[in-house]
């Protein structure tokens, strides 16, 4: 059965950006190409955002790509086993750190493994197929979080990936970026902001009128339309969703965002700090409605809070409690609205 495109919106705080009361001669804008995506970097009362196109580049070419030969990322899948040794201030090690932490937070819905099994599927390439059970089981019995050894040592990080493992960072990275420009933003003291890394936004602040932002969510069925507005200031807002990068084959539609558990598409029943962010929205998409909420009740135990939009295959928007004054539902969507306590 074709399955009904939708999205998941995790919301620790877009696809579409609004600045009301935001005029050009305010801002300094900068749209970059890096890291598969197309993104917009705007910065009200300083002129940073330059500086923060060629942070983009480095971070991409240099250390997290999978598949520039020169990058950090790329070495160390390469490495055959090989210990791998690594600088204290190094972002490689600390993002796959991150990355780990979040991997045991979600019980593996985040995976940082499943690299062999993205390329099965040719998501990371131009060569779409559905791989055959017998070739997802052998690729899977390389995956796993154990199969990554990582270690401080007294001159930085030692990184060894055991039994053909690698690593696909593609699901954290973006929040990374976005926790490093938030940072390299800070020292300039820019305190006016909008970071939209293709699906993962950062707001910094206010709008320059003292206004929150307000974010469009679009509607993943209709990308010409929009589910609601959020309200929102000092926050990350990402999303999951498969309506950009799937393919179809015999009549069925199969998207990116995998299960590690079985190496397929994730039928979750959704219709589809920034490193947590990012990483913890593929983990809800994994999860599904259920999963994702009964996750965000354990990690607000453990002091990590972050509200949910989720759109079923079913036609319902659901979302969490924290949103109910900063979420503003769009009434001629034609999707059934439910606030969950």
């Amino acid at each position: 059965m074709k399955r009904q495109l939708a999205a998941l919106l995790l919301t620790i705080f877009a696809l579409s950006l609004t600045a009301c009361g935001e005029t050009a001669a305010e801002s300094e804008t900068r749209t970059v190409y890096a890291m598969d995506t197309v993104m917009n970097l705007t910065v009200y009362g300083e002129n940073a955002a330059a500086a923060l196109e060629k942070e983009l580049h480095t971070l991409d070419e240099a250390v997290l790509s999978r598949t520039a030969e020169g990058s950090e990322l790329y070495a160390l899948n390469t490495s055959n086993g090989e210990t791998v040794e690594c600088g204290a201030d190094d972002i490689l090690p600390a993002l796959i750190e991150t990355a780990l932490t979040i991997s045991d937070a979600t019980e593996g819905a985040f995976d940082p493994t499943l690299a062999p099994v993205l390329d099965a599927w040719g998501f990371t390439k131009d060569e779409r197929r559905v791989p055959s059970a017998d070739e997802l089981k052998e690729l899977l019995s390389h995956t796993g979080c154990g199969k990554v050894a990582l270690e401080k040592t007294a001159d930085g990080w030692t990184v060894t990936l055991l039994d053909g493992a690698q690593l696909d960072l593609g699901g954290i990275a973006k929040g990374y970026a976005a926790d490093l420009l938030r940072a390299q933003l800070e020292k300039e003291g820019v305190t006016s902001a909008t970071l939209d890394l293709g699906g993962d936004v950062f707001v910094m602040g206010r709008k320059t009128d003292g206004s929150d932002w307000r974010i469009a969510v679009k509607d993943p069925v209709d990308t010409e339309s929009y589910l609601g507005v959020v309200s929102a200031a000092d926050k990350f807002v990402v999303t999951s969703g498969v309506y950009e990068r799937y393919f179809e084959e015999n009549g069925v539609r199969y998207h990116h965002i995998l299960d590690p558990k079985t190496g397929c598409p994730a039928e979750s029943g959704l219709c589809e700090n920034g490193a947590w962010a990012d990483a913890l929205s593929t983990a809800c998409f994994v999860l599904g409605p259920d999963g994702a909420l009964a996750l965000r009740d354990d990690l607000a135990d453990q002091g990590t809070n972050f509200e949910l939009i989720l759109v079923t295959d079913d036609g319902r928007v659901l979302y969490t409690d924290g949103l109910a004054d900063a979420f503003t539902p769009n009434d001629e969507s034609g999707y059934t609205y439910e606030a969950l306590a």
